[in-house]
């Protein structure tokens, strides 16, 4: 894994995001209250992406991605990673688990074995 260890800002349309989240459902109101905080105060932790077909797949804030589409936001602050496809979903489970989603990350590890 190679890790650029700085961020930089990625046009909203070069980001897509990943077929492989586990977080599957996204709560309108909290995202609506993101997209304002966004607003005011700019996203304060980049997202976490990997370089995919000439564009960067979200591995780690997907949440905050959809906030910055809500708040019309031209760029989103990014961190690049190189990282496998399994090296990826890992990525994922563990923003999931940390996010307290532990019971959605326990059930999405089940399909991390079949893969």
């Amino acid at each position: 894994m190679q890790d650029s260890s700085a961020f930089q800002y990625l046009t909203i349309d070069q980001i897509a995001e990943s077929t492989t989240n586990p977080r599957r459902s996204f709560d309108e109101a909290k995202l609506q209250e993101l997209a304002e905080s966004i607003r005011q105060h700019g996203l304060i932790q980049p997202i976490v992406v990997r370089p995919k077909n000439n564009r960067f797949e979200i591995v780690a804030g997907a949440r905050r991605y959809r906030g910055c589409l809500l708040a019309e936001k031209f760029s989103v602050p990014s961190h690049i990673v190189e990282l496998t496809d399994a090296q990826a979903i890992e990525w994922q489970l563990v923003e999931l688990s940390t996010v307290g989603k532990s019971f959605l990350c326990r059930h999405a590890a089940r399909y991390v074995v079949y893969i």
